[in-house]
């Protein structure tokens, strides 16, 4: 034995075949705490705007319906100047934003409260158009609403230039319709999501 592990090879498979039975012992702990980490959320309060973020309008819109439930008074702002190509198949034409809105309404929010922005089409350009809506309207605290799984990547690109502005954000995630957020790597929906946000925070980190 004391020959064997003295050879490179042999202690690099040893410790590989060590590390695959720890991986496998606690592979759902480990993917657990991966989710865990990109739902960067905070306990929800009332505040002066509450923007609902592009992106998937029935899912966001779900759970800004939850909180309009909470806060009947609450205002809203419904982002995203991108197209769901779906509803081409309904013969009709709306913006990200338009679509989140029409939900909401259609599910007894009251529409003066709701207010549509379309002119972002990325995380990044809504934190930019969000910024300027609350400086032209000298809003001090604000909610932001995104998939859970999205709140980590949204809280890089929105905290920064929103402390700097003395805006000061509530982040709030809206809980996944199509799987289970703590068994996520059992579900495609949940695998793709995951896979989808790990890489756009490489990404954003890179360039931004």
């Amino acid at each position: 034995m004391r020959t064997l592990w003295s050879k490179r090879w042999f202690k690099i498979t040893t410790i590989f075949i060590i590390l695959m039975v720890v991986l496998l012992i606690f592979k759902n702990n480990i993917l657990r705490g991966m989710g865990n980490y990109l739902v960067a959320v905070d306990p929800l309060e009332k505040t002066e705007m509450c923007f609902v973020l592009g992106g998937n309008s029935y899912e966001r819109g779900i759970s800004a319906i939850k909180v309009f439930e909470q806060f009947p008074d609450q205002r809203f702002a419904a982002t995203g100047g991108n197209y769901p190509y779906q509803i081409l198949c309904l013969d009709t034409m709306m913006f990200e934003a338009e679509l989140t809105k029409h939900w909401m309404v259609s599910q007894g929010v009251p529409e003066q409260q709701v207010d549509t922005l379309t002119s972002a089409h990325s995380t990044m350009d809504e934190s930019e158009e969000i910024l300027r809506y609350c400086q032209e309207h000298q809003m001090k605290k604000i909610t932001v609403i995104s998939s859970s799984f999205h709140m980590r990547r949204v809280r890089w690109v929105f905290e920064d230039k929103f402390e700097d502005a003395g805006i000061q954000i509530i982040f709030h995630g809206a809980a996944a319709v199509d799987y289970d957020q703590n068994n996520w790597w059992t579900n495609e929906e949940g695998l793709i999501m995951a896979n989808n946000e790990f890489v756009k925070l490489l990404y954003y980190l890179v360039k931004y």
